[in-house]
């Protein structure tokens, strides 16, 4: 599984371009930023640093959680399906690691035993907000749990599955992928006073609009 098959699944409109997003952030990482990251690995794995441990970052996305954790200590391995998130985590890299041998970035698929076997196994595994979007879950989960080093720990977050309101969302993303990039606001605009117009009016009695 390459790029051919990520521009594939783009064209009809059955995968997101994560990447492009992540491009956008990119642009808001300052030491802040960093900073709480890194205090977001030290309190997951109750330690000051991560030094000697291998780190997996699965669906490596914006690069910010490896390079917490190459900031902490830990050797990196980062890696995602889509090309434009590798991108943005070599842009992180060469902005803060230029020339480090201990964290790797490259592309790679969670659903690729070959690919998974290649690299071996580490001690943290992390794949925080992916496995849900590969289209085979179960099998990504089965594959992340065996490139866990014995006594190591595996981090994970996915969608909980809520029956009704998870099916509407779905058709939501599924129908705003498939709509040209011109149309997508026909999507956004309700979704966003869905989700976020009670609080907007509410922080707007309390003085506080947009807060």
């Amino acid at each position: 599984m390459g790029n051919a098959t990520l521009r594939d699944d783009i064209t009809r409109g059955t995968r997101f371009e994560f990447g492009r997003n992540w491009s956008k952030f990119l642009l808001l990482v300052d030491e802040d930023r960093i900073r709480r990251a890194e205090m977001s690995l030290q309190k997951m794995f109750e330690a000051e640093d991560l030094a000697g441990k291998m780190f997996f970052d699965i669906g490596c996305g914006s690069g910010l959680l490896s390079l917490a954790a190459r900031r902490l200590g830990a050797t990196v391995h980062s890696f995602d399906f889509d090309p434009a998130s590798v991108n943005c985590t070599a842009q992180l890299k060469n902005r803060y690691f230029a020339d480090d041998h201990q964290w790797t970035v490259e592309q790679g698929s969670v659903l690729d035993v070959n690919y998974l076997q290649s690299i071996g196994k580490a001690d943290i595994v992390y794949a925080w907000g992916v496995l849900h979007h590969t289209g085979h879950m179960w099998q990504a989960l089965e594959n992340v749990a065996k490139a866990v080093n014995a006594g190591g720990a595996l981090s994970l977050a996915i969608y909980n599955d809520q029956g009704r309101a998870s099916a509407m969302w779905r058709k939501v993303k599924q129908t705003y992928c498939r709509l040209p990039s011109s149309l997508r606001w026909l999507i956004l605009f309700p979704a966003f006073l869905r989700l976020w117009g009670p609080t907007t009016i509410r922080d707007f009695f309390r003085g506080s609009p947009f807060h």
